[in-house]
């Protein structure tokens, strides 16, 4: 299968390729099939979400520990089941990232990540009940320490 790719283009991809999003994207709930698609081959720090259903519709993705190392989401069992997941060693962390032209002006929302199941491709965002996690935390602030 094709799909006209917002950052990419014309991509080629096979269902088993696409994630389920159970319950959507908040704010996109009736959105739920995604390919992922790394703007670097192999690497999965920066990812495009492009939606199957809607090519207009794409989602800059980061691996938030390779930004924020310290990062320690807490997930309920409730989390795990409607993904699949059996531990949190099958699951993969994801945080929605709003690029714009300097670094210091981009965020990444660390309060609602998407967590992936890596076996069975579902997916989940959550909202995290950790006040120290923000929905704009900005990417200037990574190199800061805490006082």
């Amino acid at each position: 299968m094709n799909i006209n790719a917002k950052y990419f283009g014309s991509v080629s991809y096979e269902e088993t390729d696409a994630i389920h999003i159970v319950n959507g994207l908040i704010g996109f709930e009736d959105h739920t099939r995604y390919l992922p698609i790394p703007f670097q081959e192999g690497n999965d720090s920066m990812i495009s979400l492009q939606c199957l259903d809607d090519e207009t519709l794409s989602f800059i993705l980061m691996n938030p520990f390779g930004f924020f190392p310290d990062y320690a989401p807490i997930l309920s069992s409730q989390d795990l089941y409607e993904i699949g997941a059996d531990s949190m060693e099958d699951v993969s962390y994801y945080v929605i990232g709003v690029i714009k032209d300097s670094i210091a002006e981009s965020t990444v929302n660390l309060k609602a990540p998407l967590i992936v199941n890596a076996l069975n491709r579902k997916a989940k965002q959550v909202i995290l009940e950790q006040p120290e996690y923000t929905f704009r935390h900005a990417l200037g602030d990574m190199n800061r320490k805490e006082d």
